[in-house]
């Protein structure tokens, strides 16, 4: 059983590095401390991407048929994947029963994949057909999972998860597995009446962390609409070479505070009505990751802000992570941004997130911040409350000791729409749709929001556009935000997008492009049905220009000549890769050594010349944890691995 070790914040501590930085806000004007007054329309948009607008660089292409905006609605959940080791990218999603011959009325789950970054796709793949155990799926997410050393296509996994229900018990999990070729199908269905009241919530952060499958969930105890506490649980998924089996025992509490009038617990989902502010992220290694929920801590009554914990050995255990805004250095760099609340303190309102971690082992927090009225303590039975502007877009580098580093992006010029009211499409708002993915050295970033450039008809997000900005960790550098899609077919048009964990290299013209989905034309807008099919298509063209050499990055080393991939898989029993890349011609040298410095194994690579894989065989070592160094020329890189 997995141990749990969590760590319990102070108030305030001191914050880890701020002493050393000097943050400038990258905004001339400020705002006024009057919310009546406030407004940020003289604030900076994204500037249009001049070299995709109104031309076929940025196109949709329709690429399936969903039940219903279901498949799509909720943000955080995981719709369209790309694998880097296939080079493939799926799309998961319930699929329409007029469309499908095979599908049924009550959510057939399928997965549909592009071995050609999106130009042409598969038929769906069939992951779970429920029609018979009178479960009705819904708010699906999938992933494309390749099994060790395996290199067809057809031998890789479909592994989804769905939301369902039997009349109005909401509390089943489904999972599924399949083979892309259509074997070794495997459905579980868990039902956690015990843990929800007449509640539903997705499992967050699908991924394939080594030979797992590892997602999460947040488990709620009270009545729906009003819980009072809520875990966060950590899932795994085991594979034995044709199935997977899940674990599910792990739970992390949370110090949630609670209204005191009626108990409730604040967050961000109870707050605003939404679902999203929680997600999972991991580290190539395998060994690190991060989770969170967007609420307001018992332990750190500052707002409505992650709830993060962080893992450095695999999930085994747990250690939370408190972000602090009341110092005086992140108070000075707010201050353009938040308004002041009773106390004279610049109290934030992180209304959306996204994540991703970097190979330093640190969390690229992306969030949307307003400001909250006042700490909780002030306001005990309201859990405070927000002004009502957009807000804006700020990228947190989050490490053991918290907030590392704090970079504004942009501003958001509309607000969600959160109610029927607003004239929202189906019943149901849509948010800014905060996506990030990163590159395979993990070194550079790419964030894409969605907002409606012009706003002077509206204080909504009713007509949004997709932008994007993007930093590389490694050099430092940043980009400008900018808008893809305005000038284009579509523009003002692009609810219910998602995009990929990752991005993909393009070697022609030194560009990364974001795997990109968008969903309901313009004729099914109009028709406004919450149970009408919806069509799927993939956006291309969501490019960003690559910061810096298209080269990995070395922890321990103060040039960039050279890089060195963790081993994969890690851990490993049998045979794991190593990649080395060189801007030279090179001889590469491989030493492994155990924890007490002993070298056990050297291998004389051969040269290296652009890129080179290793292989390493466990046969000369015992299970334990271990160290390769690998040398090229002048250079070395050391990093962990782990034999089973």
């Amino acid at each position: 059983m997995k141990k749990i070790l969590l760590l319990v914040a102070a108030f305030v501590f001191v914050l880890s590095g701020f002493s050393q930085k000097q943050f400038v806000a990258k905004k001339n004007a400020k705002l006024t401390k009057e919310p009546s007054e406030l407004v940020k329309n003289h604030l900076p948009a994204p500037m249009l991407n001049t070299n995709k607008s109104a031309n076929e660089d940025v196109n949709r292409i329709a690429v399936a048929t969903g039940q219903n905006f279901r498949t799509v609605r909720r943000a955080d959940t995981r719709v369209v994947s790309y694998n880097p080791t296939l080079d493939v990218i799926s799309l998961t999603f319930v699929l329409d029963p007029a469309t499908y011959g095979g599908a049924n009325a009550n959510g057939t789950t399928g997965i549909i994949y592009s071995a050609d970054h999106g130009q042409t796709w598969s038929d769906p793949v069939v992951v779970v057909d429920n029609g018979n155990e009178g479960y009705i799926a819904d708010y699906p997410s999938g992933i494309i999972y390749n099994p060790a050393d395996n290199t067809n296509l057809d031998n890789a996994l479909g592994v989804t998860q769905t939301i369902a229900h039997i009349g109005s018990d909401w509390a089943y999990k489904m999972w599924g597995s399949r083979t892309l070729a259509g074997e070794n199908q495997n459905v579980e269905v868990v039902h956690d009446a015990d843990n929800v009241e007449n509640g539903y919530w997705n499992q967050f952060g699908l991924a394939q962390v080594n030979e797992d499958v590892r997602c999460l969930s947040m488990v709620p105890q009270g009545t729906w609409g009003s819980y009072e506490s809520a875990e966060l649980q950590p899932i795994y998924g085991d594979f034995d070479g044709t199935s997977f089996s899940w674990d599910y025992s792990q739970l992390i509490e949370m110090n949630l505070y609670q209204n005191t009038e009626d108990n409730t617990m604040a967050w961000i989902g109870g707050y605003q009505g939404m679902d999203g502010g929680i997600e999972m992220a991991w580290a190539d290694d395998g060994q690190t990751a991060y989770m969170w929920m967007v609420g307001t801590s018992a332990d750190n009554l500052t707002g409505y802000q992650p709830i993060i914990f962080k893992t450095t050995d695999g999930g085994d255990s747990w250690d939370e992570v408190t972000l602090d805004f009341l110092t005086d250095e992140m108070q000075t760099y707010l201050d353009p941004y938040i308004i002041e609340a009773t106390g004279g303190l610049m109290i934030p309102h992180i209304f959306e997130s996204a994540g991703s971690v970097d190979y330093h082992g640190d969390l690229q927090l992306f969030v949307a911040m307003g400001s909250t009225s006042a700490d909780v303590t002030i306001y005990p039975d309201s859990l405070g409350f927000h002004w009502g502007y957009p807000g804006d877009l700020f990228n947190i580098t989050v490490d053991d000791n918290g907030i590392k580093d704090i970079i504004w992006m942009d501003s958001l010029r509309t607000e969600n729409l959160v109610d029927a009211d607003d004239g929202n499409y189906a019943g149901n708002g849509w948010n800014h749709r905060l996506f990030v993915a990163k590159n395979d050295f993990e070194n550079e970033f790419f964030f894409t929001w969605t907002d409606t450039r012009d706003n002077s008809g509206t204080d909504k997000n009713i007509n949004p556009d997709i932008c994007g900005w993007s930093k590389n960790v490694h050099t430092g550098e940043n980009s400008e935000a900018v808008c893809f899609t305005e000038g284009t077919l579509y523009e003002k048009f692009y609810f219910f997008t998602a995009g990929a964990e990752r991005a993909f290299y393009n070697d022609a013209d030194q560009t990364y492009t974001v795997p990109y989905i968008q969903v309901v034309t313009p004729g099914e807008f109009s028709s406004n049905g919450a149970t009408d099919p919806v069509t799927i298509n993939y956006v291309t063209g969501i490019e960003f220009p690559a910061l810096g050499d298209y080269v990995g990055v070395d922890e321990l080393s103060a040039v960039n000549n050279i890089s060195v991939s963790q081993n994969t898989p890690n851990p490993f029993n049998g045979a794991t890769t190593i990649t080395v890349r060189s801007k030279s011609v090179a001889p590469v040298m491989l030493e492994v050594s155990n924890i007490m410095g002993q070298t056990v194994y050297t291998l004389n690579a051969g040269a290296v010349n652009g890129s080179k894989d290793i292989e390493l065989n466990s046969n000369h070592m015992e299970a334990g944890v271990y160290f390769y160094t690998v040398t090229v020329g002048n250079e070395s890189t050391t990093k962990k691995m782990i034999v089973q």
